[in-house]
């Protein structure tokens, strides 16, 4: 009888000392799992972060590119370029519309004739 005893008490050991083994397994399981959860979540925010810098780093970009060209509008502005050169150039618009070229007929009659000749 003394033997059975001592198998049971050994079974118990072993049972006893694979149940914790398996305690102390999952408990490094999920301890793991939850610094892995941790470390993504930080992570996860540190990169909201960054993407918020960078997004107001490209907006002030855009809004100093926008007065750039607010600027060379001003300064290639036809207003401006007029005043300019009629005040530092001395300068004066022609008052009639330069545009309008007056060609005679016969000055047209000419440039027909030597186009016809040319691709005869």
């Amino acid at each position: 009888m003394q033997e059975c005893k001592i198998k049971s008490s050994s079974e118990n050991k072993i049972i006893k000392g694979s149940s914790i083994t398996e305690f102390i397994t999952i408990i490094v399981v999920i301890a793991f799992s939850v610094f892995i959860y941790v470390f993504l979540i930080s992570e996860i925010k540190r990169m909201n972060r960054e993407k918020i810098i960078k997004q107001e780093i490209l907006t002030e970009r855009i809004n100093k590119l926008e007065m750039y060209l607010v600027e060379v509008q001003k300064l290639t502005s036809e207003s401006r370029i007029v005043s300019l050169a009629q005040d530092s150039l001395g300068l004066s618009r022609p008052e009639k519309n330069i545009e309008i070229i007056s060609v005679s007929k016969n000055q047209i009659i000419q440039v027909e004739n030597f186009i016809k000749g040319k691709y005869d």
